[in-house]
C-alpha cells in the first residue's frame, strides 16, 4: 500500500450483525458503525454495501460449480446440497437414480409421520420427470467472486437483505466499505462478516383455545337472560415484549433469529388479526414499532388507537427507545368518549412529599419507574336499529405494572393508583375492564388488592416495604372485580385435563409467561362482576380473550375530569 492510498483510509468500519442465522422471507440488518482513525468522528464519507452468497459445488462432480437446482428437492425438504447439479445436462443424466431418492424420501418420512398425503401431494405438484424439476441458480444480476478461498455469488448492494429460497442452507456474506463522497475511493479496509446457513422457519403452533359458552349464575356474578337486542365484545391483551428487551442472554432458550423483529412481528400481527377482538391491549409496543408497523396495519383492518409510551427512554443504536401501552378498537362499534394517560412518576410525587425527610431522596429512585397506564371510556357506536337510543359505554384500563421482583412496594403503588382513579369512574355506573401485565403473582398484595377490596399490610414489612409507604396509601376499593381465568374455572365448564392447568387456591392458570424457563402467571383481565349479562371466554395459557356485554341502561354522568389527581390520598 503506497503513502498516498493510506492517506486515504482514514476510516474504520466496524460490522456486527444481530444473530448468526439467516431467515428466508426475514429482513436481516447488520450493524455497521464508521470511526475515524485519527480521531472519533469520521471525515465525510458514503458506505457500500455487499450481500453474497456462497456458491456450492456440482453434488454429481464435486470440481465443479453448481448451475443447476432440482426445485422437487426443495418441495419435498431434501438436503439442500443433493439438490444442485453443474448443467442440465448432468440433471437429466442422473434423473433416474435422483427420482428415486424422492421416492425414498417420500416413503420414509410417510412411515413415520401423518403428512404423508401432503408429501405425496408436493411430489406430485413438482412432477416426476426432469425437465419439471429444473431451477437456475443464478439470476441475471448475479456474478461470481472469489473470497478467502471460495467462490461466491453477488446477490444485493443495500444495507438490508432478505434471503430467499435460493439462499437456503447457504452461507451469507456481508461486506462494508467507507468510500470518499466525491471520487469514490476507499476510505477504509473492506469489512466482511459472515452468517451460518439460511433457514426456513419452522411454522408457528397454533395456539389452542377452550370456548366457554352458556355459564350459568355463580358466587356473585349476575346473568340476565338473553335479550333480541343482545351485543357481545371481544377483548384482547396481549404483552408483545418490546424488541428493547429482547436480549438473547435474557432469553437464552430462544434462538436468536426467532427473538429478531423483523421476524416477531410478523407473527404476532397474523396472531392478533386471527383473534378478531374488538378492542386490543397490547404492552411493551416500541414507540417506533408503533408508528411504523402496528398504527398503520390495525388502522387499515378498521382499527381506531391511543397509546401512551412511558415517562422514560431507553437509549439504543444512537437513539432513544421507549415502550408503552396501545389501545386498539374497532371504530364501527366503538367510539371514544375520554381518554386519561396516568403516569405513576407524577402520583408518587404526594406519597414521596409525605415521607419522612430523611426518605424522600430514596423515595425518588425507588418509586418513579417510568411505568404508565391508559384508560378509555369507549361508547357502542349507533346503527340503524339503536338510532337515538342510549348507547351502553365501557371503561378499558390497559397497563404496565413494574417487573423487578425485588419492589413489591411498587407493584402494590401502582396497582392501588390505577384502582383508585378506575373506582370515580365506575360510581358513574360505567362497566369496567382492567387489562394488562400486572407483574404480580397471584395472591401477592397487587392481586389480592384487586379481587377482594383490600389488604391487611403486616406490622412489619421491612423487605416488602422498606419506605413505609403502605400507611401513605388507600390500600381498600369498592370495584367489584373478578379475573376472566377465575371466571372460567368457576364456570364449571372446564374439563378435567385443563382444570390440571389451575392454581385451585387463586383460581388463576399455573402460569401466563415462561421467562427464563420459570413458569409464573403475570397477566390478566380483570373485568366488574354485576355489568355482565353474557360471557363468553376464550382463552389460553399465553393470551385472554373475554366476551362481555354492558347491563346499565340509563344515561351516564359525565365522567370525572381527572380521577388521577391526588389519586393516593392518606389513609
Amino acid at each position: 500500500m503506497d503513502s498516498q492510498e493510506s492517506e486515504r483510509l482514514a476510516c474504520k468500519v466496524i460490522v456486527t450483525i444481530p444473530y448468526a442465522t439467516p431467515v428466508v422471507g426475514v429482513v436481516f440488518k447488520p450493524m455497521v458503525r464508521v470511526l475515524g482513525i485519527n480521531s472519533f468522528q469520521p471525515p465525510q464519507h458514503d458506505i457500500t454495501f455487499t450481500w453474497y452468497r456462497e456458491q456450492i459445488t456440482c453434488s454429481v462432480h464435486h470440481h465443479k460449480l453448481a448451475t443447476t437446482q432440482c426445485m422437487t428437492c426443495v418441495a419435498l425438504d431434501m438436503p439442500v446440497k443433493e439438490s444442485y447439479f453443474c448443467s442440465n445436462q448432468c440433471f437429466l443424466d442422473m434423473w433416474p437414480q435422483h427420482k428415486a431418492c424422492h421416492c425414498r424420501t417420500t416413503e420414509s418420512v410417510s412411515k413415520g409421520s401423518n403428512n404423508c398425503y401432503r408429501l405425496r401431494g408436493r411430489l406430485r405438484r413438482s412432477g416426476f420427470w426432469a425437465n419439471s424439476g429444473i431451477g437456475s441458480v443464478f439470476g441475471e444480476s448475479e456474478t461470481l467472486v472469489e473470497r478467502e478461498g471460495k467462490t461466491w455469488i453477488t446477490v444485493g448492494s443495500s444495507e438490508t437483505y432478505v434471503p430467499s429460497l435460493n439462499d437456503f442452507g447457504f452461507c451469507l456474506m456481508f461486506e462494508s466499505l467507507a468510500v470518499d463522497c466525491s471520487c469514490g475511493f476507499p476510505m477504509s479496509e473492506i469489512t466482511s462478516i459472515m452468517t451460518d446457513p439460511v433457514i426456513i422457519p419452522p411454522h408457528p403452533c397454533p395456539r389452542r383455545m377452550i370456548q366457554i359458552q352458556h355459564l350459568k349464575e355463580y358466587r356473585n356474578i349476575v346473568f340476565e337472560s338473553q335479550s333480541s337486542n343482545a351485543d357481545t365484545f371481544s377483548v384482547l391483551s396481549y404483552n408483545i415484549l418490546s424488541d428493547i428487551y429482547a436480549y438473547w442472554s435474557v432469553h437464552s432458550k430462544c434462538p436468536g433469529w426467532a427473538l429478531a423483529w423483523e421476524y416477531r412481528r410478523e407473527n404476532l400481527l397474523h396472531e392478533i388479526i386471527g383473534y378478531d377482538a374488538d378492542i386490543i391491549c397490547l404492552q411493551e409496543v416500541q414507540s417506533d414499532h408503533f408508528e411504523n408497523y402496528f398504527k398503520p396495519k390495525l388502522t387499515k383492518r378498521g382499527y381506531s388507537v391511543t397509546y401512551k409510551k412511558k415517562a422514560m427512554q431507553l437509549y439504543t443504536a444512537n437513539r432513544y427507545i421507549s415502550d408503552g401501552c396501545a389501545t386498539f378498537f374497532r371504530h364501527d362499534r366503538f367510539k371514544e368518549i375520554t381518554k386519561y394517560e396516568l403516569e405513576f412518576d407524577k402520583t408518587a410525587l404526594s406519597v414521596i412529599e409525605r415521607l419522612e425527610p430523611g426518605k424522600r431522596a430514596q423515595g425518588q429512585i425507588r418509586l418513579k419507574k417510568g411505568n404508565i397506564a391508559l384508560v378509555i371510556i369507549l361508547e357502542r357506536v349507533e346503527t340503524g336499529s339503536s338510532l337515538g337510543a342510549f348507547q351502553p359505554r365501557i371503561c378499558v384500563a390497559n397497563t404496565h405494572i413494574h417487573a423487578n421482583p425485588d419492589f413489591p412496594d411498587v407493584k402494590l403503588f401502582q396497582v392501588a393508583s390505577l384502582v383508585n382513579g378506575l373506582e370515580k369512574i365506575a360510581q358513574s355506573q360505567i362497566p369496567l375492564l382492567v387489562c394488562g401485565d400486572m407483574n404480580s403473582l397471584p395472591g401477592s398484595d397487587p392481586h389480592k388488592f384487586l379481587v377482594t377490596g383490600r389488604i391487611y399490610p403486616a406490622s412489619k414489612q421491612e423487605r416488602t416495604d422498606p419506605l413505609g409507604i403502605y400507611r401513605l396509601l388507600k390500600l381498600q376499593h369498592s370495584i367489584p372485580l373478578v379475573s376472566a381465568y377465575s371466571s372460567l374455572l368457576h364456570s364449571g365448564r372446564v374439563n378435567e385435563d385443563e382444570e390440571k392447568k389451575m392454581n385451585q387456591e387463586t383460581k388463576e392458570p399455573l402460569f401466563t409467561n415462561l421467562f427464563g424457563g420459570y413458569p409464573a402467571t403475570l397477566d390478566y383481565i380483570f373485568h366488574t362482576v354485576r355489568t355482565i349479562w353474557r360471557l363468553k371466554v376464550f382463552w389460553s395459557f399465553w393470551t385472554l380473550k373475554l366476551f362481555k356485554q354492558a347491563l346499565c341502561r340509563q344515561p351516564y354522568p359525565p365522567p370525572p375530569q381527572d380521577p388521577w389527581h391526588q389519586a393516593v390520598p392518606q389513609s
